[in-house]
């Protein structure tokens, strides 16, 4: 039996179809032409992301979309004088928050799954860490480029931390985000 349980902040074609009152070939095509954001499952079938199935409505007018339960983000906390592509690829994905500057942390008032977080980052270790107060209290902290984190870090009181000695990648991030995943059907980012 197939299993049509989604990624809460996933739309299949033919139930955005039935939200917009278009047919299933056309949300196919708009997916094509890069009107949605979208995701292919291991299956093949596309699944358009709630936000930007959100903008369209708001763009084009159309009201009563339902909105997606609130699941927890990601936050990538990069150094911002070594910025990979990689970043600017999940800088687009839905709730998925990429920082590259401490006053952005500031902006954050979704719950946050995980953070994933450059030790290459000087203020990072070198400012007093309020992040521990709320945002990281529940979250898992993954910290990448692990060797150059300081042994005098504030990030070694977190008490969910991963070390990792790598960069930061998509693969990382989507790993994650698939190992968290309740359903069979996981989303997985279109490679342009």
């Amino acid at each position: 039996m197939k299993n049509d349980t989604l990624h809460p902040h996933y739309f299949s074609t033919s139930q955005a179809a039935k939200m917009l009152g278009l047919s299933v070939g056309t949300i196919q095509r708009m997916v094509e032409n890069g009107v949605f954001k979208a995701f292919v499952t291991q299956g093949g079938h596309r699944r358009i992301l709630s936000s930007s199935l959100n903008q369209y409505c708001k763009q084009n007018g159309v009201t009563g979309l339902l909105t997606a339960p609130d699941v927890p983000w990601v936050c990538v906390l990069h150094d911002s004088q070594h910025v990979p592509p990689a970043l600017e690829t999940m800088a687009h994905w839905a709730h998925v928050k990429v920082i590259t500057h401490p006053l952005d942390l500031m902006g954050i008032d979704q719950s946050v799954g995980v953070f994933f977080i450059d030790a290459r980052i000087p203020w990072l270790h070198t400012t007093p860490m309020h992040l521990q107060d709320n945002l990281m209290q529940n979250a898992h902290i993954v910290v990448y480029n692990s060797a150059h984190l300081p042994s005098d870090s504030p990030l070694h009181l977190a008490q969910k931390i991963n070390l990792f000695k790598g960069d930061i990648s998509t693969d990382l991030v989507f790993g994650y985000l698939l190992g968290n995943s309740k359903d069979t059907d996981t989303p997985r980012p279109i490679h342009q």
